[in-house]
């Protein structure tokens, strides 16, 4: 460090207010200081935003909970694309056999502790190997081999979905029958997330979708 650098960080340490303007801009780097990493995460202004929203009665805490535990699952079906789950797929198999609609009532223990274990900790490793997690619509994943003769009739089976067919299993029946095409299960994670398919150009351009 020159001497000029020298000056500015003896200027910087001096001036407590400077010093938490430019912390609060990285308070990630303050894992190691929890009081002040929380001090300066509460002082952000979305901070006070959010809190007096939240005392203002425009939302609760559970509905800001379920909508980002909604984006986790989200982003934890694209981080899947990357993992070996046959193990999980397996345990699952010997417990339903053919009737895959048995797995919305699967719990912890048939799962299996130790595979839960191994999934979250697979899933952790995984988190950390990226510095960022980027959104990305199911139809152009080349790690998931998207199944175009699902994606690009998406527009239906969200009519449909909308229209009462609001499980998996029963939009999977439906899209079976009329079209003879499975639906994977990112697509009803797509519409939760993203919504009408033809609302995104990005869909509209995989489809060739033209408007009547």
């Amino acid at each position: 460090m020159n001497e000029k650098a020298r000056t500015d960080l003896g200027l910087l340490l001096t001036d407590q207010e400077k010093l938490l303007d430019v912390l609060s801009h990285n308070v990630q780097c303050l894992e190691q200081f929890p009081d002040l990493q929380t001090y300066l995460l509460r002082e952000k202004p979305e901070s006070k935003a959010f809190n007096k929203a939240l005392k203002e009665d425009k939302f609760t805490k559970d509905e800001v909970l379920d909508l980002i535990f909604e984006r986790l699952d989200w982003i934890g079906w694209e981080i899947r694309l990357e993992l070996n789950c046959d193990f999980l797929l397996n345990r699952v198999a010997s417990i339903v056999g053919d009737d895959i609609s048995k797995i919305d009532k699967l719990g912890i223990k048939d799962f299996g502790a130790n595979n839960l274990y191994k999934l979250l900790n697979m899933v952790s490793d995984a988190v950390l190997t990226h510095e960022e997690i980027k959104p990305s619509f199911p139809f152009l994943s080349e790690k998931g081999h998207a199944n175009p003769l699902f994606w690009k009739k998406a527009d239906i089976a969200y009519s449909a979905w909308v229209s009462g067919y609001s499980s998996h299993w029963k939009l999977n029946q439906y899209f079976k029958d009329k079209f003879d095409v499975a639906v994977p299960q990112s697509a009803i994670r797509f519409f939760k997330q993203y919504g009408n398919p033809i609302d995104w150009l990005e869909w509209r351009e995989y489809a060739d979708y033209k408007s009547d």
